[in-house]
């Protein structure tokens, strides 16, 4: 049985406001703040195995619709008497299409790179895997002027997949969760 259970956190302030009042969502200078943090347990014939992974995210918006958003990968996972970490970073650009300053909805497109270092009880499996792209897309729903539920489909290459030299991997899922803007 596998569980997965994605939230985030972040704080708020207000939004800068257009001459009509309303707000601009992705106006160069804004900083969005969130982050996932995700749980998986399985349990089989003979034993069971853990997950515990958080990413906090920080993005900040380089021009109107164009953010910028590192994500930093930690992660701990159990398999009865075994353990292993691993830490990394995802470099990511996101393109918004905000049509309108007071859309409840915005859709995004977002893209980019990254590498994860394991360690532990990992035996040779201590290869630096290499995230060749991580490409995605999602939605926003704004449900005040600087907090909002963010749902996005992913897709990522992975070289040396849990540091296994030479296994590739493609990986496909889903991540939901709350980011707020501070500024």
């Amino acid at each position: 049985m596998v569980i997965l259970v994605p939230l985030a956190f972040a704080f708020s302030a207000p939004a800068k406001k257009t001459s009509s009042g309303s707000v601009e969502k992705t106006a160069k200078g804004r900083i969005e703040l969130g982050g996932n943090i995700d749980f998986d347990h399985q349990s089989f014939d003979g034993g069971s195995a853990s997950g515990l992974t958080i990413a906090p995210r920080v993005g900040y918006f380089i021009k109107p619709k164009w953010e910028l958003e590192p994500t930093l990968l930690i992660s701990h996972s159990s398999y009865g008497d075994f353990s292993s970490s691993s830490y990394g970073l995802l470099f990511d650009v996101a393109y918004h299409f905000e049509k309108r300053s007071d859309a409840k909805y915005i859709p995004y497109v977002i893209g980019g790179l990254g590498f994860i270092n394991y360690s532990g009880d990992v035996g040779d499996n201590d290869n630096m895997s290499m995230v060749l792209p991580h490409l995605g897309g999602g939605i926003k729903y704004f449900f005040t002027s600087t907090a909002l539920i963010r749902t996005e489909l992913f897709f990522e290459h992975v070289t040396n997949a849990g540091g296994a030299k030479d296994a590739d991997a493609n990986d496909f899922g889903l991540t939901a969760g709350v980011s707020i803007f501070i500024r």
